[in-house]
């Protein structure tokens, strides 16, 4: 049994364990629970008062720090969708948040900042941030949150060990026919682009 799992008796058998996850130091469950509640928390809180989403906010604050950029640019960096960040700045372009351009270097190229409108809101809504993350830090001491920082940015550097080849058990029951559309995807073709663009 490993540090993130705890034996579970089998009440058919009376005698067979397994290991089951335990949520509570499976480090991805914590991880996920922690991203999920950041990120709705923070979509519904700078929907309600500023009028954009998590994603836009994500973008905006991407934007302010690296101007005339492309918005291929963007996904990379900030990990998001195509259309997704597509979607965004098309919205944003008609709000005036943000302004295009083409690259003189490349014609088929699109280059995009912040308006000066954009800059107002993104700093507007910066104060706001940096003060949610001070009540959110205040859990911690510095030296903690200093150790976290790294730690967590040491683990965003090691996210390709997921990549690494694990051995698959065999299955032990044999199981029913496979349907053509599985739950999970009967679930998220049912979730429109923009609400599962804020899950991490």
């Amino acid at each position: 049994m490993g540090r993130t799992t705890k034996a579970l008796r089998e009440p058919a058998s009376g005698a067979a364990e397994r290991d089951t996850i335990d949520p509570d130091i499976y480090v991805p469950a914590l991880l996920t629970t922690l991203s999920n509640n950041l990120t709705r928390t923070a979509s519904t809180f700078y929907r309600r008062h500023f009028g954009v989403g998590i994603t836009d906010w994500r973008i905006m604050y991407r934007l302010a720090s690296e101007p005339w950029v492309t918005a291929h640019h963007i996904c990379n960096a900030a990990q998001l969708d195509k259309g997704v960040v597509s979607r965004s700045l098309a919205w944003m372009e008609k709000r005036g948040l943000v302004l295009v351009r083409g690259d003189e270097t490349d014609a088929r190229r699109r280059l995009v900042a912040l308006s000066p409108a954009g800059h107002d809101l993104h700093d507007r809504i910066t104060v706001v941030a940096l003060e949610r993350e001070r009540n959110f830090l205040s859990a911690l001491t510095n030296e903690e949150t200093e150790a976290a920082i790294r730690l967590l940015r040491k683990l965003i550097g090691n996210l390709r060990a997921f990549q690494k080849p694990v051995a698959i058990p065999p299955p032990r029951v044999a199981a029913g026919p496979i349907p053509d559309e599985a739950p999970g995807e009967a679930f998220a073709a049912a979730v429109s682009p923009r609400a599962r663009a804020a899950a991490p």
